[in-house]
């Protein structure tokens, strides 16, 4: 294997979940893609932290691009409730 690249295997998982005492089902399926151990240094700054997920055709395969979200609201800059602007 050359050094900087790997071979990876996309995952799927049919999950069931029941509910209703068990009368009924709910099926749904997830695709995982496992890291390579070689490219944990490179994710590790992007755990715990949302992520936006493109998917793109390239080459005859396909490219997935995740980039961190952009905090869109507004900052909450509340006044303190002790703070010497608001005593009277």
């Amino acid at each position: 294997m050359v050094k900087g690249k790997a071979t990876v295997r996309i995952e799927r998982k049919v999950s069931k979940r029941r509910y209703l005492d068990g009368k009924h089902t709910y099926t749904y399926e997830r695709f995982y893609v496992p890291i390579p151990k070689q490219f944990h240094d490179k994710i590790e700054p992007f755990l715990n932290k949302k992520l936006k997920v493109e998917v793109k055709p390239a080459n005859g395969g396909f490219k997935i691009i995740c980039t961190p979200r952009e905090n869109v609201s507004a900052p909450r800059k509340h006044p303190r409730k002790n703070s010497p602007e608001t005593q009277p």
